[in-house]
């Protein structure tokens, strides 16, 4: 966690997935402020322990009451509330889709982002509708898919500002499970990042699925 005081953001940005809580404050022009974490993922809080463990978090951002939009798995079924998934194609972001979550606290005023979800086949995501949302603001007019890498990839088709489809594919979870507890182990190296092994791996040859045999023009990761 950054612990910096005397922050008066413009609002305050929150990423809350099932193990950790990431939250930015962000100056009016988007520049980041401060940032700070923990883990206090919705994955260990029960619904009435959302609001406290924020206020642990943000409680020293909160002073000018910056509105607070938050995406990811805070606002699942299981979450702080519910914040129903919207069918693509569509805009990976919709103001009037967010949810308003139950404050107490009178300087809390938290909207939560929903997720997508594909009717057939059926897949949904949820937080990385906001990843495409910040690439497709870095790339204006962008069309193509957009690989998001993670436990469960996500492979986005994208198309005039919309998400047209995507499909989930579990090679984060594969990796683990063969690196970690298959023979495979075995052989496994240590930590770290190989470019050249990347890149070889997205080539066209490299990629074994995806939604198009071409790979995609970016890849971005999952945070």
């Amino acid at each position: 966690m950054t612990d910096v005081s005397n922050i008066t953001p413009a609002w305050i940005a929150v990423d809350w997935g099932t193990s950790n809580l990431r939250a930015w404050a962000m100056a009016p022009g988007g520049r980041v402020l401060a940032e700070a974490a923990s883990d206090d993922g919705m994955g260990k809080l029960a619904r009435d322990e959302f609001e406290p463990a924020l206020l642990r978090l943000i409680g020293g951002w909160l002073a000018g009451h910056p509105p607070i939009i938050a995406c990811g798995m805070v606002g699942s079924r299981q979450g702080w509330c519910e914040a129903p998934y919207r069918a693509v194609p569509c805009t990976p972001l919709d103001r009037a889709a967010l949810v308003a979550a139950p404050t107490t606290d009178p300087r809390l005023s938290v909207q939560l982002a929903p997720g997508l979800k594909h009717p057939s086949p059926a897949d949904v995501m949820r937080g990385e509708e906001t990843q495409i949302a910040g690439a497709l603001a870095l790339m204006p007019g962008y069309d193509g898919v957009l690989c998001l890498p993670g436990t469960h990839s996500k492979w986005a088709q994208i198309s005039a500002g919309e998400v047209v489809s995507f499909q989930t594919y579990m090679t984060g979870e594969m990796f683990a499970l063969l690196s970690e507890a298959s023979v495979l182990r075995h052989g496994m190296q240590g930590d770290g990042w190989d470019d050249a092994a990347f890149d070889s791996a997205v080539s066209p040859r490299g990629l074994s699925q995806g939604l198009r045999p071409q790979p995609p023009a970016r890849a971005f990761p999952a945070f």
